[in-house]
C-alpha cells in the first residue's frame, strides 16, 4: 500500500524501513513509497530485502526518525 513520507513516519518512527515502488520529488527525494519491510534492527531489514532483488521500482531504504545519541551517521 502506497503511503506518504510524512504518513511513513508517523507509522514507523524509530525504526528502519525498506520501500519498493517509491515515487520522487522535484529534487529526486523520496516522497512515498509502499514500505515492505521495517523492524528496529537494520540488518533484519537488510535481510527482507534479498526477497525483492527483481523488483524493477525505484527503492530506498533508510531509518525513520530522530538519529538515537551515540550513532555515527554517514551521509
Amino acid at each position: 500500500m502506497y503511503m506518504t513520507m510524512e504518513e511513513i513516519q508517523k507509522k514507523y518512527n524509530g525504526q528502519w524501513v525498506f520501500m519498493i515502488k517509491c515515487k520522487l520529488g522535484e529534487y529526486n527525494e523520496t516522497i512515498g513509497g509502499e514500505v515492505v519491510a521495517y523492524s528496529e534492527r537494520r540488518d533484519k531489514v537488510i535481510g527482507e530485502m534479498g526477497k525483492f532483488n527483481d523488483e524493477k521500482s525505484k527503492t530506498f531504504i533508510g531509518y525513520i526518525g530522530d538519529i538515537p545519541e551515540g550513532i555515527a551517521v554517514i551521509l
